[in-house]
């Protein structure tokens, strides 16, 4: 039988780390391991000790930081989109004009699929997963970051910069859209850049946004 001192996961569950155990070592071990399943196969085909064996843990380290498998891709989806509120409100801040708020925005969601590929295609893919309480708690995040969009489209439609014709709901419902559906077919080894395809992006939508 093994040691603690051979290498693996010890017997307690905490993994033997070169400099001593690290619990936040252990849970980023454990997201990583999740995202890489979830991504790859799919919430559904991913089985809690397939996370374990991935992060060269044991479920007994898997109970210390999370409930079950939906827990962790719940707080997957809740890391994901705090951060994505938080730069979203930041650029809200910064900015009052409609338009380059909505470009940074643009550039802020392509950004993700980019930096957090994996969040997305599992965010967008594998939330219908989620139940009770967890499940309400990603969609009211969600309906917040979707608010501050609307909040730089509707402005820009009640001044005048943008068309008063559009619906400031589906207009944003649209944005949203065609910037998290990147996902699918963006490839980081691709001709362009996330970049360059921000910014053909960014001049689709707002010369379809103006009058």
């Amino acid at each position: 039988m093994k040691s603690d001192s051979e290498g693996g996961a010890p017997r307690s569950g905490r993994r033997k780390w070169p400099d001593g155990y690290d619990p936040q070592r252990t849970r980023g071990a454990l997201i990583q391991s999740a995202l890489d399943l979830f991504e790859r196969d799919g919430f559904d085909r991913t089985t809690l000790q397939q996370i374990v064996d991935g992060a060269g843990l044991t479920k007994g380290a898997f109970y210390h930081h999370f409930q079950s498998k939906e827990d962790v891709l719940w707080q997957i989806q809740n890391e994901y989109l705090d951060s994505q509120i938080e730069a979203a409100t930041a650029i809200r801040e910064k900015d009052d004009d409609p338009v380059e708020q909505l470009r940074a925005l643009i550039r802020l969601s392509l950004g993700g699929v980019e930096s957090h590929r994996a969040h997305v295609t599992i965010f967008s893919q594998e939330r219908r997963h989620l139940t009770g309480q967890r499940l309400e708690t990603v969609a009211a995040k969600r309906n917040e970051l979707e608010s501050l969009f609307l909040d730089a489209v509707q402005r820009g439609i009640d001044t005048g910069v943008f068309r008063d014709s559009l619906t400031g709901r589906i207009a944003t419902f649209g944005i949203i859209g065609m910037c998290a559906g990147a996902f699918q077919w963006y490839r980081p080894d691709g001709r362009l850049g996330i970049d360059e395809i921000a910014d053909q992006f960014c001049e689709l939508i707002l010369d379809g946004l103006r009058p």
